[in-house]
C-alpha cells in the first residue's frame, strides 16, 4: 500500500472547491456577488403575512425582496415598532441618467417614493411590499432604525384604510338615526293600519255601487238590443213589402204603357184621317168661315191632347214610380 501524497490530496481538494464555485456561479447567476441596496420601512398596524423573502415590487415589477422583519420595543413609552428591511436589486432598474445606489434611492424618496402592504394571495394570506411614486402624499418617517439605511415612507394598506374609515365613521349616530327612522316608519305603519279599515269599507261600497251600475247598464244594453232587433225586423218587412208593391205596380205600369202606346198609334191614325178631312174640307170651307175656325180649334185641342199623352208616356218610361207617388208640381 502506497503512502498518501500531500500534493495529490491538495490538488483533489482544490479541484472540488473549483467545481463548487463554478456550480454556484452557474446556477446562482452571480446573484451572490451582486450589489444590493438596503432600505427600511415602518408599517402601522399588523404585518401578518409578510415573511422573509417576500417580493418587493414597483407597479408589478419585482425589484427586490424582504430581508427580514424585526420588532423594536421602546421601554420609555412601551411603544412597539416593526421595521421591515428590504434588499433592492439595482440591476432590476435601468436609469435613463445617473447611477443606481443610495443617492438615487434618496432622490426617489424625496420625489414621492412610498411603500404599501399589498395582498399577494387571498388563499394563503401572504403579503408583499409594493413601491410606487406618490408625489402628493405626506412623508411621515418613524425613525429608530440605522441612520445609514434610508427609510422609505409608507402608505396605509387598503385594509388599513378601510379600518380607519370604519373607525372614523359616525356609526353610533348612524345607528341612532336608523332607529329613529324605524320608529317613524312603525308609527306611520300604525296610522295606516288604523285607517285601512274605513278605507277598505269605502272601497267595498264603491265596488258594490260599480257592480250595480254595471248590472243596470247591462240590462239597458239588452233592452236596446231587443228594440234594435225589432226595428231591424220591421225595416226588413217594410223593404220586402215595398219590393212586392213595386213589382205589382211595375206590371200595372207596363200595361198602362202598352195602352198609352196603342192610344198614341190610334191618335196618329185619327190625325192622318183628320188631316185628310181638313184638306178636303179646306177646299170646301171658306177661309174666314165659322166652320173653318171650329175645325182648326178642334185640331189644336186634339194635337195638345196627343202631345200631353206623349209627355205622360215618356215620363212613365223614365220614372215608373211616378204612378205611385204622382208627378211633383213644378
Amino acid at each position: 500500500m502506497l503512502p498518501p501524497r500531500p500534493a495529490a490530496v491538495g490538488g483533489f481538494l482544490l479541484g472540488g472547491m473549483a467545481i463548487v464555485v463554478a456550480a454556484i456561479l452557474f446556477f446562482g447567476g452571480g446573484e451572490m456577488f451582486a450589489v444590493k441596496t438596503k432600505a427600511v420601512v415602518f408599517f402601522e398596524g399588523s404585518v401578518g403575512g409578510l415573511v422573509q423573502g417576500a417580493p418587493v415590487t414597483f407597479r408589478g415589477v419585482r425589484v427586490g425582496s424582504v430581508s427580514h422583519v424585526a420588532l423594536v420595543l421602546d421601554p420609555s413609552d412601551m411603544q412597539a415598532r416593526i421595521p421591515v428591511y428590504l434588499e433592492l436589486e439595482p440591476r432590476q432598474v435601468t436609469f435613463a441618467t445617473g447611477t443606481a445606489g443610495q443617492p438615487m434611492l434618496r432622490r426617489l424618496i424625496e420625489a414621492g417614493l412610498r411603500a404599501k402592504l399589498v395582498s399577494q394571495s387571498l388563499v394563503t394570506g401572504q403579503m408583499l411590499v409594493e413601491l410606487d411614486l406618490s408625489p402628493g402624499t405626506s412623508a411621515h418617517l418613524a425613525g429608530g432604525a440605522d441612520s445609514k439605511i434610508p427609510e422609505i415612507p409608507t402608505l396605509p394598506s387598503d385594509l388599513e384604510e378601510l379600518r380607519q374609515q370604519l373607525t372614523q365613521a359616525p356609526i353610533a349616530e348612524t345607528v341612532a338615526q336608523a332607529l329613529h327612522t324605524l320608529a317613524a316608519i312603525e308609527k306611520v305603519a300604525d296610522q295606516v293600519s288604523a285607517n285601512i279599515a274605513p278605507l277598505a269599507a269605502s272601497a267595498q261600497r264603491v265596488l258594490d255601487d260599480a257592480g250595480r251600475t254595471i248590472d243596470i247598464a247591462e240590462a239597458a244594453v239588452q233592452h236596446v238590443e231587443r228594440d234594435a232587433t225589432s226595428t231591424l225586423d220591421e225595416a226588413r218587412g217594410l223593404g220586402r213589402d215595398g219590393r212586392q208593391q213595386l213589382a205589382a205596380r211595375g206590371a200595372e205600369v207596363s200595361r198602362t204603357l202598352g195602352d198609352a202606346d196603342k192610344a198614341l198609334r190610334d191618335a196618329d191614325k185619327m190625325l192622318q184621317v183628320v188631316n185628310g178631312l181638313v184638306l178636303s174640307a179646306t177646299s170646301l170651307i171658306a177661309p174666314r168661315s165659322q166652320a173653318r175656325n171650329d175645325l182648326e180649334t178642334m185640331l189644336r185641342d186634339l194635337s195638345a191632347s196627343a202631345s200631353a199623352l206623349r209627355d205622360f208616356s215618356q215620363t212613365i218610361q223614365r220614372d215608373p214610380s211616378v204612378v205611385l207617388r204622382g208627378r211633383a208640381s213644378r
